[in-house]
């Protein structure tokens, strides 16, 4: 069947996470017509994303910074601990920010925080239109490319913004090929209240499974990444 008419935009960005949001914000941000296209994630993003200083300073001229700066926990020193149990261990090493002049390497926000400010933003930018819906195909043609939705009309622009995660859509229309290697480990993430203060510091413990790391956020909280074998997370979802 031959498609409905497609509305026509300067740029389509496929993908409403961090990523998408922010490519959508920069295009419009610079007058560019961009339509932002995703369905929101059926559930909370309970993850944390650690923003380096060239990542916060980006946002921060993208107007989104001020939004969700509170929410935020510096990352002043980057502390490493050999976990390993070998013989023969590793010092620890501890990287403090102020040794190369900066206040923070970084800041560690979770997510669902980031992506509210991001969708805030959204919301007062006159290049730049929401569109609800799913992708479910994205194809080339000699003068545009095609977005087909799933509950609406096709969308067309001079160009689309893949950012749709690791099953993209658009990475498959663009024929960019991947190379998929799988490790015989699982990362478990959480974020904790603790009764100690962090100071700011992110503390790595290479373990043999993998690293376990705590990073920090506002107050006595932090998030952890602890990277296991497999067997090693099921013995810990029997142990609760």
């Amino acid at each position: 069947m031959p498609h409905k008419r497609a509305d026509n935009r300067a740029a389509i960005v496929v993908g409403g996470g961090p990523a998408g949001l922010t490519a959508a914000i920069s295009l419009a941000e610079g007058g560019v017509n961009t339509a932002l296209v995703g369905l929101r994630p059926a559930k909370a993003d309970n993850r944390t994303t650690a923003l380096l200083a060239g990542s916060v300073a980006a946002l921060d001229t993208l107007g989104v910074w001020s939004m969700c700066a509170e929410k935020a926990a510096p990352l002043r020193t980057m502390r490493i601990v050999d976990d390993t149990g070998r013989l023969w261990r590793a010092p620890e090493v501890k990287f403090s920010a102020d040794e190369i002049a900066l206040d923070a390497f970084g800041h560690n926000i979770e997510n669902r925080h980031l992506i509210d400010a991001l969708a805030k933003r959204t919301r007062n930018l006159p290049a730049l239109s929401i569109v609800e819906d799913e992708v479910v195909a994205v194809s080339s043609q000699a003068d545009a490319a095609m977005v087909t939705l799933k509950g609406g009309k096709p969308l067309r622009a001079q160009i689309v913004v893949g950012a749709d995660g690791r099953h993209s859509l658009c990475r498959a229309a663009a024929g960019i090929t991947t190379d998929e290697h799988r490790y015989p480990q699982t990362a478990m993430t959480l974020c904790l209240s603790h009764s100690r203060p962090h100071h700011d510091t992110s503390t790595e413990f290479h373990t043999p499974s993998g690293p376990f790391t705590l990073v920090p956020l506002p107050g006595n909280r932090s998030s952890l990444v602890w990277v296991l074998d497999p067997d090693g997370l099921e013995r810990l979802r029997g142990s609760g």
